[in-house]
């Protein structure tokens, strides 16, 4: 299998690590409050004390129940929000994120990429470009590549 995604943590800001870490630490622990009621459940019915007297202490097996179907409900509210964001934001970004193009001119793009204007000018003009890295990031080849459909 061909990796097609570039695993170079280094070249990323420290504001985009930053974010990667709190989005997965607010998804643990997300998943670990979701799935605390399932574990309480697990070890009373495995018959440990602490969790025993815990559900007793909730209300019994109805009201975890009950807890169950409301997190279930907390989830599908969840989900559906998520999923009309996502809608609200696909149609309306256009309108309401208007983008600013930078122009950049070839001699900069070269020099950014570190390639000449030969390759430039080839890879525009091919249909499919394979591109190789190292492990900097930095563009080691290019190559045409035929599209196979």
């Amino acid at each position: 299998m061909i990796n097609k995604i570039i695993i170079a943590p280094h070249l990323q800001s420290r504001r985009q690590k930053i974010s990667a870490f709190c989005i997965a630490a607010i998804s643990w622990l997300l998943w670990l409050y979701f799935l605390l009621p399932l574990l309480t459940l697990a070890g009373w019915l495995l018959g440990f004390k602490h969790l025993s007297t815990e559900i007793r202490w909730f209300g019994g097996y109805k009201t975890l129940l009950e807890l169950l179907q409301m997190y279930g409900l907390i989830i599908a509210s969840i989900a559906l929000a998520w999923f009309l964001w996502t809608l609200f934001t696909s149609w309306w970004k256009p309108a309401l994120l208007p983008s600013h193009h930078v122009l950049v001119d070839e001699a900069g793009l070269c020099a950014a990429f570190q390639i000449s204007q030969e390759q430039l000018q080839q890879s525009r003009s091919a249909k499919v470009v394979t591109v190789s890295f190292d492990e900097a990031g930095q563009i080691t080849a290019m190559a045409e590549t035929l599209a196979s459909h």
